[in-house]
Order: structure tokens, then C-alpha cells, then sequence
């Protein structure tokens, strides 16, 4: 038997170690500890020959609903409709996705089909239960504005292999190509005087796609100059687009080339070849384009796949309507032009810094024994998620549950502490009436905090902030937002909650994480909220527009930005 209780074999106890170097956790499996369920892993593993991974996910979902039996009081072999009926329940209120629920069913099923053949069970509960409906998802998609923040940042770029895909990209807009006709294209495809592309698509089927002038230019420019020199001493096949060492792109060389021109022109959202192909389709049915045209330019067999793009943003549809309806139109307000403004909340709106670091520090000693420093708030603690305070304490990645477990604990002592300070326990001064005058000139405000709802509900009652802010608008820590500052993450939400364009909002922010997230979202002013000691280093930040010490006489660029007169 190893540390954790199993009783794997030496080769099992391989894949665990490997599991563990990888910093991978097994709490429901250890903490279960089914004789079965360790048969069952063994089986998937030595007579499957499932991999380790694969098994141990297999043996977290069986391990979560054993764990759910035991808190039943019901044996594994009592199992009906019932209790599978109660147990799905429960992870619908613990917001499980479709997709994790329908793979636990799966696991159980097999599971129990693994009892029934090799341990005498009498039946299979799992046989008879369906799975959730998969959610049909829409296509993720850049608007045309980012596609051409994107194009542009991406043209400024002066490495070695830029204009390759700079090529690439302005294509794929342009002509709106599967990953998998863009590697396949030729240089006889291509008809620069007509600007028209041949694409062999699926099933050996041939379309004809014009592309933009732009695309021809680079298209142009990569064939001209960097085409030759990659190709160096090969023979040339005819391949159009090559890579780094003169041969054909694979799909995923394809796929990290697009990623890494993102990050490489420092364009803040990820992006993958089919968003572009999404974005060319998105933007041909938001111009007026018949669906059966962009049907035969996507080269869709049916013209229920082409249906999915009749999603469109909420500003499509409002324009449609108030041209169809103009006396329904209530403001003759432009979105392009609509300023907002996003708070982060925690040494911005509430000067709680010495709470949360006294909290962390207690619960990170209690829970873990570990002793944090304060040199490791600035870059590791304030403006982060949970999560990622947690990883960063223990090196473990924890599930959802576990995540809420220990920020539940951790918050209720920071909310003891904050309470206990009565004289302290009120919002950053002048900010009040900030607020009210942002509300009395109708500018759209949203918060956008690390915290979980836990703390987010506290913050409600304590300060009274429905006062001034929607409740839609105030994003926290809800599990979706999996990446944290400074990751743009949230603040892109936040800027899509009042329906704002980045270069049109300012973001209030404290922390060294959090004004690197605003400006990773694009933010037009971003300001920092600071204590004295620490304006001088804020000053110096790229990321920083303007530094304040509260919001009591801000300065004139805030009001010149926003388009009012001070207050």
C-alpha cells in the first residue's frame, strides 16, 4: 500500500508519481479509498490500457458520487433511480457544467458495468440514464473592430517570419478558409489580378472565394520577399505557406501560429484559425449577406451549419430595430462613442489592504503552514483569484469545491476583521459622490473584483452599493473567469457587461496585477489608486495613465476623458 492508501501495483505506483510531479491531486479517490474503485482504475489502466490521466478522471467522477453514497448512507449495490436522481440534482446547484455531468455519467456507467461483469452486481443503474443534451455552442468570433486591431498590431511587427503571417492571416479574414485549405493551398491557387482564391474544401470539393486588397498586398509581400528565402536550397513543391525551415504548415503549426502572432503583437485575446473563419462569416451576415451566399463561400454542405451565424451582438440587432422602429429609439446615443468606467473594488473603492493581508497570512499558516511575506502581496496575492492564490501557496491545482471551501474560511475572517474596525469600515472618501454624479450623467459604471460571491454579497450589504451600480454589472470570481488578473479577463467582461468599447473606458485599479490587466484589455485611461508611499513606483508603470490618492478633487484628464464638466 502507497501513502495515499492505494493498492497499486509497482506500475500503477509509477503513474501516480508521474501524476504527482505534475502537481496533479487525487483528494476524492484518496479520501474514498474504495477497494473497487482501485480494481477499476487497475482495469482501466492494465487491461484497457487506458493512460493514467484518462483513468484518473474516470476515477475522480466514480470517486465524487462514492463519496456521495457515503453521505447517503447508501451502498453501491442499492443504487436506483432515485439516488442517481438526488446526485444530479446536487450538481446542478453546484453549477456543474452539461459537459462534466455528462462525462461523470459515463464513468458511472462504465463503472457499474465493471461491477456487474467482474463483481457480481446485480444490475447497472447507469444503463437506463441519459445525458444531458450537449449545449450548442456558438462560434466564438472577433468583432470587426478587433480584427483590425488585430491585422494592424500584427502588421508592425519586423521578425523574421512577420510577413508569412501577416499573409496568413489577412487571408483567412478575408476569405474566411478552414484551417485545413489554408496549409493545402498552392501557389497556382491564387489569381492576384482577379484577387480570387480556389480552395479544395471537404469531401474534394472545389469553391472559388474572392479576398480583400489588403490580403493581396500581404499576400504579395510574403510571396516577393520571405517565400524565396524559406524555401532556400528545397525544391519547391508549390505550397504556398511554409514554415520556419521551407516545409509545408501542419494544423497545429498552423494553430501555434496564430496563437503566437496574437501574443507576439500584443493583441489581447486569444485567438485560434477558426475564430477568423467565424469572424469572416459573422461579419459578411452583419452586413446584409444572403445566408445561402455564405453558405457556398464557407463551403457548408447544409445550410443548417451556415444557421448557427445568425447570432448577432446586441447592437446588430438594436440598429436593426431602430431603423425599422425610429420612433422607438430612445437615444440618439452612439455605442462607438459611450464612455463607462470599471471599478476594481478591494484598495480602490474600500481601503481594506491591511484586512486581506492579515487574513491571507493567518490562513495561509492555519491551512497550509505556510508563512507568507509581505513582499509576497504585490505580485502574488492582490488583484489574483482565488485559484490562483490557493496554486500558489500549496503548488496544487484544487477543484471548484475546494476552491469555495477554503475562500469561505479565508473571507470570514477578513470580513471579523473589517467588522471589528468599525472606524474604518467605509468607502475610499470622495468616491460616494462620484458615483452619484457618474449616475446623474447616465455614464455606465461596473465593478470588477477577484472576490467570490461570498464576499461580493457582503460588500453589497455592508456598503450599500446597489445604490449606484446594476447588479448584472458587477463581475466577481464566479468560476468562469478562469484567468485572473492580469490576464484582460475580466475587465473584457466588464466591458462587455456596459456594452462599451475598450478605448472608451476607465478603469480604477490598485494593484500591480490589476492595472496590468486593464491595460491588457485596452483600456483608454487607467488609473491607479495608491497610498503615498507607493505613487512614485505607480507613476513609473507603462500601464498607468494617472495615479490618485482618493477620489476627493480627481483630476481634470478623468472629466476631459469621460466628455463632462467637473463636478
Amino acid at each position: 500500500m502507497n501513502s495515499c492508501g492505494f493498492f497499486y501495483p509497482d506500475f500503477l505506483n509509477i503513474i501516480y508519481n508521474q501524476l504527482m510531479e505534475k502537481k496533479e491531486i487525487v483528494n476524492r479517490i484518496e479520501l474514498i479509498n474504495d477497494p473497487e474503485l482501485n480494481d477499476f482504475l487497475i482495469y482501466l489502466t492494465q487491461v484497457l490500457s487506458y493512460s493514467a490521466l484518462t483513468a484518473k478522471s474516470y476515477g475522480e467522477d466514480v470517486a465524487a458520487f462514492l463519496l456521495f453514497l457515503k453521505k447517503a448512507n447508501k451502498p453501491k449495490d442499492q443504487v436506483d433511480k432515485e439516488t442517481i436522481r438526488m446526485y444530479l440534482l446536487d450538481l446542478n446547484i453546484a453549477n456543474i457544467d452539461h459537459a462534466s455531468i455528462k462525462r461523470a455519467i459515463s464513468a458511472l456507467r462504465h463503472f457499474y458495468r465493471y461491477l456487474c461483469h467482474y463483481k457480481n452486481f446485480a444490475n447497472n443503474p447507469f444503463e437506463t440514464i441519459s445525458s444531458p443534451k450537449k449545449a450548442k455552442k456558438l462560434p466564438e468570433f472577433l468583432t470587426f473592430e478587433e480584427v483590425t486591431d488585430f491585422l494592424d498590431s500584427n502588421k508592425k511587427r519586423t521578425d523574421f517570419l512577420a510577413k508569412r503571417d501577416q499573409a496568413i492571416l489577412e487571408l483567412m479574414f478575408a476569405s474566411g478558409l478552414r484551417a485545413g485549405e489554408v496549409i493545402s493551398l498552392r501557389t497556382t491557387d491564387l489569381d492576384m489580378e482577379q484577387r480570387l482564391v480556389k480552395v479544395v474544401g471537404k469531401g474534394s470539393k472545389e469553391r472559388i472565394i474572392p479576398f480583400s486588397k489588403t490580403a493581396k498586398l500581404a499576400l504579395e509581400d510574403y510571396q516577393e520577399d520571405l517565400r524565396p528565402r524559406l524555401l532556400k536550397e528545397k525544391k519547391d513543391e508549390g505550397i504556398l505557406f511554409l514554415n520556419s525551415q521551407g516545409s509545408p504548415i501542419t494544423e497545429r503549426g498552423l494553430e501555434y501560429l496564430v496563437k503566437e502572432s496574437a501574443l507576439k503583437s500584443g493583441f489581447s485575446l486569444k485567438v485560434h484559425p477558426h475564430m477568423l473563419r467565424h469572424s469572416f462569416a459573422t461579419e459578411l451576415l452583419n452586413n446584409g449577406t444572403d445566408l445561402r451566399v455564405i453558405q457556398e463561400l464557407l463551403g457548408h454542405e447544409s445550410i443548417n451549419t451556415t444557421s448557427i451565424y445568425t447570432h448577432v451582438s446586441f447592437e446588430d440587432l438594436k440598429k436593426t430595430y431602430e431603423r425599422c422602429f425610429p420612433k422607438a429609439k430612445i437615444t440618439n446615443e452612439d455605442n462607438t462613442m459611450k464612455k463607462a468606467v470599471i471599478f476594481d473594488f478591494n484598495g480602490t473603492m474600500f481601503f481594506d489592504e491591511e484586512k486581506h493581508v492579515a487574513s491571507w497570512k493567518k490562513f495561509a499558516k492555519d491551512e497550509f503552514n505556510v508563512t507568507l511575506k509581505d513582499e509576497d502581496f504585490a505580485e502574488n496575492i492582490h488583484g489574483k483569484n482565488n485559484n490562483a492564490i490557493l496554486t500558489y501557496l500549496t503548488g496544487q491545482v484544487f477543484t471548484p469545491e475546494e476552491v469555495a471551501k477554503y475562500a469561505e474560511k479565508k473571507e470570514l475572517s477578513y470580513q471579523k476583521l473589517c467588522e471589528e474596525d468599525q472606524k474604518n469600515l467605509h468607502l475610499v472618501k470622495g468616491i460616494k459622490s462620484f458615483l452619484s454624479f457618474l449616475n446623474s450623467k447616465n455614464i455606465p459604471i461596473a465593478i470588477a473584483t477577484a472576490s467570490m460571491k461570498p464576499n461580493v454579497d457582503w460588500y453589497l450589504k455592508t456598503f450599500d452599493l446597489l445604490k449606484w451600480f446594476k447588479e448584472e454589472n458587477i463581475i466577481y470570481d464566479d468560476g468562469t473567469l478562469t484567468k485572473g488578473k492580469p490576464n484582460p479577463m475580466i475587465y473584457q467582461r466588464g466591458m462587455k457587461t456596459l456594452n462599451c468599447l475598450p478605448n472608451n473606458c476607465i478603469v480604477f485599479e490598485d494593484a500591480i496585477s490589476g492595472v496590468k490587466s486593464a491595460y491588457n484589455a485596452k483600456a483608454g485611461l487607467v488609473v491607479a489608486v495608491e497610498r503615498p508611499e507607493r505613487v512614485e513606483s505607480f507613476k513609473k508603470m507603462k500601464e498607468v495613465n494617472l495615479v490618485i490618492q482618493d477620489f476627493e478633487n480627481l483630476p481634470a484628464e478623468i472629466y476631459d476623458f469621460l466628455g463632462v464638466k467637473n463636478q
